[in-house]
């Protein structure tokens, strides 16, 4: 502990040197500026350098390897984060898709359930038509056999009538003749 509150004596002298320096260089005319030397000036710095490189080396090979591993912490605590924020971000995106698709699914379903309903709707209306259609042709047709039927029981009586005059004439020539030769 001695030895490094004797290097810090040390570099706060270096400190007082640096501001010795400061305080000699001389001013620029007509400005709050100074001009150092710069070969007294980097003396002091190399010497506060050498004087923390020597505090480094005197410092207990455990403190060194304490600022190792900070140092490696520190690399890993970034990297972990670095990590966690690609998983978040990974995650958010694979959560927004899913949501997506959800709403897609849900969306497709309601789309569905009202098609369905849709064609339900024009399978009772085509088939209110379809019925009403065939009432319709039955009807036609109805008319069409009660014609038919109507012509065809005119006809038949026509006929009848036709040949029960003809008959009746025969039987009427048959009388005629039948009396004439009894004359």
């Amino acid at each position: 502990m001695e030895l490094i509150n004797s290097q810090i004596d040390k570099i706060e002298d270096l400190l007082a040197k640096l501001d010795e320096v400061i305080d000699n260089a001389r001013s620029v005319p007509f400005s709050a500026k100074i001009s150092i030397e710069k070969e007294a000036l980097y003396s002091v710095i190399d010497d506060i350098r050498g004087t923390v490189y020597d505090m480094r080396k005197g410092l207990p090979s455990e403190i060194n390897q304490a600022r190792r591993v900070l140092h490696d912490r520190d690399n890993h605590l970034s990297d972990a984060r670095s990590k966690a924020e690609m998983i978040i971000k990974a995650a958010e995106s694979e959560a927004h898709r899913i949501l997506n698709e959800h709403d897609l699914v849900v969306h497709a379903k309601k789309m569905a359930a009202q098609i369905e309903e849709e064609a339900k709707a024009n399978e009772r209306e085509y088939m209110v038509h379809a019925a009403e259609y065939a009432v319709d042709i039955l009807d036609q047709m109805d008319k069409l056999m009660q014609n038919t039927l109507n012509e065809q029981l005119k006809r038949a009586n026509d006929i009848e009538n036709f040949y029960s005059g003809v008959l009746a004439d025969i039987q009427d020539n048959r009388s005629s003749v039948k009396n004439q030769i009894s004359k």
